[in-house]
C-alpha cells in the first residue's frame, strides 16, 4: 500500500527550546506511514501557560499538561496535536529521555490519540503506550 505523504502545519509558538522542524516532520512521516495515516494533521508547539488555558477552555481541568488532541476528522483532515514543550522540558530527566526524545513521544501519543487510541482505562493505555514503544523503537532505532 502507498501512502501518501500528508501535509502537515506545524506551528511554533515557544521560545523556551529551539525545535528542529525538519527532524519533526521527519519524525512524523515515518510515524504517519506506520499507522498509514494519508491525512492533514496540525502540530502546535507551545508553553505550559497555553496548553493550561486550552485544557481549561476545553476539558475544565485547569494544569497544563503535556499533549492534547483534537480528532476533527473531515474530508483529508484528521485533527490537531497541541504539545507543551516546557512540560517536555521539565519531565525529560523523570524519564530518563533527552527532551527532544520527550517531545518525540508526546507528538506520538497525540497521533495516537487522533486515529483513535484512548488512554482513560488501563487496558486501553496499555494498548497506547504498547503503540507508543512500537513506534518510538521505529524512530530511534532506524
Amino acid at each position: 500500500m502507498t501512502v501518501k505523504t500528508p501535509i502537515v502545519e506545524i506551528v511554533n509558538a515557544q521560545k523556551l527550546k529551539k525545535l528542529n522542524l525538519k527532524k519533526i516532520k521527519g519524525y512524523l512521516s515515518k510515524i504517519f506511514k506506520i499507522l498509514g495515516i494519508s491525512k492533514q494533521v496540525s502540530i502546535l508547539f507551545c508553553d505550559n501557560r497555553r496548553i493550561r488555558n486550552l485544557n481549561r477552555k476545553y476539558f475544565k481541568v485547569n494544569c497544563a499538561t503535556d499533549v492534547i488532541a483534537f480528532p476533527l476528522e473531515e474530508d483529508d483532515y484528521l485533527g490537531e496535536v497541541i504539545i507543551s514543550v516546557e512540560k517536555a522540558a521539565k519531565s525529560c530527566a523523570k524519564y530518563s529521555n533527552t527532551w527532544e526524545k520527550e517531545l518525540t513521544l508526546y507528538l506520538v501519543h497525540g497521533v495516537l490519540h487522533l486515529v483513535g487510541y484512548n488512554d482513560i482505562k488501563n487496558s486501553d493505555k496499555v494498548k497506547m503506550q504498547s503503540k507508543e514503544c512500537e513506534i518510538m523503537k521505529v524512530l530511534y532505532d532506524s
